[in-house]
């Protein structure tokens, strides 16, 4: 079917709209490295404008939204004024929106969709059958991928154009080899760009040749070619999700260095909250949930270390982070304190850099061990008591903004039989797999967990229960299409019910999602209901 002259010139200014959307969101980021230098800021400000007039070219309305509120923010800032914790709040709300308005693809309107990634992923494998069938798989993942069999047509089309990443083959063609094109192409004299290169070998690799993957840009050395777990690597060079900023709370008594250290972390990019008074802390703590305690050694009325003991022995907050901020110079005293509840102790002046450094280190660790504790151990995703935690926090957001909610229920298809007749290796794959789909096809900022078994779930935040059946029908159909098993090439389906929240309890929320899923186990399976029906 022809698409009309007006079809042509909407998908056109769709893919200039979403494109400029994935430019805006990498100046964002970089903003924060930059400590929001002003010339910094100007571009983000030129990208920002650019896109809302594409968006109201385009007349899309969501978009035109974002960047008008954006702009209003982002000039409102006097010179070389630096944008306070709740300009910041505010400012990465509306990046969190702009991502998932990016890649998002189950709304009707086009400018909205996820644009699938248009740089190819190259491959160089001697196992030419293997290779064939994972690009193939990665076609479902919306990764184009394109297999080579010599080192010339790799060589030339390297030359005319970059992928997203190589999956290569040590010992392609030769002993070594794969190593040895990747070494000439990786930074020559004449090109100092570099690729993202996934390793493969059909034997055990040694240490040296680890290493040397490592040095040629190898960001992972593998020896499987198992899909799923390619897939998922080559997903994080996606991601256009922004971080989401660390929320520090800053105990101090002292109002003139709590506000240079708030300034330091703002210009970070990180959302503070400021507590000159001791005895306020715990009603500031239940009300901000911070993820790092910045603390002063020796305030009045109690100390830091004192203060630390009483934080520690509340269950909520026994992992969090605290850091003294002191003028002690006594190594003693200084690990007598970390002694007794603190992670490190930076004494004052601290450096910015130092103390930025401090905290992402800290930060990034504690948010790992967080994610570690709240994550179902095969699949990654949120295990039965977190996503549960997540739909019920999704409620009251929902309730407070008035927004539309639905949570979503799905179950894997006679699974037991791929249990029984394949083993449960490969029923492991299977929930693996549908794991990495759910991840990869839903929003980066929707929730989804294993709800127990060959069972998960899902809460989709500002999602209509139309608009939830669409994705979650598009994931059915094109995980029915997915081989698991390796040799054994086996398909699976799953059933799925769908839930609108309309002010239901929690309880009353899932049984109703539970109960559309088993509607659609009784109507044959592999396929999605709704409640309300959408049909």
């Amino acid at each position: 079917m022809d698409i009309s002259k007006a079809d042509k010139l909407k998908q056109h200014f769709s893919t200039r709209v979403t494109n400029q959307a994935r430019h805006v969101l990498d100046l964002w980021r970089c903003l924060h490295d930059d400590q929001w230098q002003s010339a910094r800021i100007q571009d983000l400000l030129q990208a920002n404008d650019k896109l809302l007039r594409f968006a109201q070219r385009f007349d899309s309305e969501k978009y035109t939204k974002i960047a008008e509120k954006f702009d209003a923010i982002l000039s409102s800032l006097e010179a070389e004024a630096l944008p306070s914790s709740e300009q910041l709040n505010q400012l990465n709300d509306l990046m969190l929106q702009l991502s998932q308005g990016v890649l998002r693809h189950s709304d009707s309107n086009q400018s909205e969709k996820m644009i699938v990634v248009k740089k190819p992923v190259y491959m160089a494998l001697n196992d030419t059958d293997n290779a064939l069938q994972l690009a193939q798989q990665m076609e479902y993942f919306g990764l184009r991928a394109e297999p080579f069999n010599t080192q010339d047509e790799l060589d030339q089309a390297i030359h005319k154009r970059h992928p997203l990443a190589i999956i290569m083959d040590i010992d392609f063609q030769a002993t070594d080899n794969g190593l040895a094109i990747i070494k000439h192409h990786q930074g020559g004299e004449d090109d100092h760009s570099t690729f993202p290169v996934i390793f493969y070998s059909s034997h055990p690799m040694t240490l040296k040749q680890k290493l040397l993957c490592l040095r040629l840009g190898g960001i992972s050395s593998l020896e499987s070619l198992a899909p799923q777990a390619i897939i998922s690597r080559i997903e994080t060079l996606v991601n256009i999700v922004p971080e989401q900023p660390f929320r520090i709370l800053i105990v101090d008594d002292s109002k003139s260095q709590a506000l240079y250290t708030e300034k330091a972390l703002n210009a970070a990019g990180m959302i503070t909250e400021k507590v000159i008074n001791p005895m306020e802390v715990l009603e500031v703590l239940e009300s901000f949930q911070p993820e790092m305690i910045l603390m002063d050694m020796y305030m009045p009325e109690c100390n830091g270390v004192e203060l630390a003991k009483v934080i520690r022995q509340d269950k909520h907050y026994i992992n969090i982070p605290i850091i003294y901020l002191s003028g002690e110079e006594d190594k003693e005293t200084q690990l007598k304190a970390m002694a007794e509840g603190g992670e490190d102790f930076l004494t004052k002046p601290v450096d910015p850099r130092h103390l930025l450094s401090t905290i992402r280190t800290r930060g990034s660790r504690a948010r790992e061990l967080s994610q570690l504790i709240a994550r179902d151990s095969l699949t990654g995703l949120y295990n039965h008591t977190h996503i549960l935690k997540a739909l019920d926090e999704q409620i009251k957001l929902a309730e407070r903004n008035n927004s539309s909610l639905c949570f979503v229920m799905v179950d894997i298809d006679h699974f037991k039989q791929v249990n029984d007749n394949h083993g449960h290796p490969v029923g492991d794959e299977v929930i693996k797999n549908l794991a990495l789909f759910l991840s990869q096809r839903l929003r980066k900022t929707d929730y989804i967990g294993r709800y127990g078994g060959e069972e998960f779930a899902m809460v989709l935040p500002g999602a209509g229960i139309e608009d939830a059946h669409n994705i979650m029908d598009e994931i059915r159909n094109n995980f029915s299409h997915l081989l698991h098993g390796g040799q054994a090439a086996l398909s699976s389906t799953f059933s799925c019910g769908i839930a609108l929240y309309q002010g239901q309890k929690t309880s009353e929320l899932i049984d109703l999602a539970d109960q559309a899923m088993y509607l659609a186990k009784r109507d044959g399976r592999n396929c999605v209901k709704t409640c309300p029906s959408s049909d």
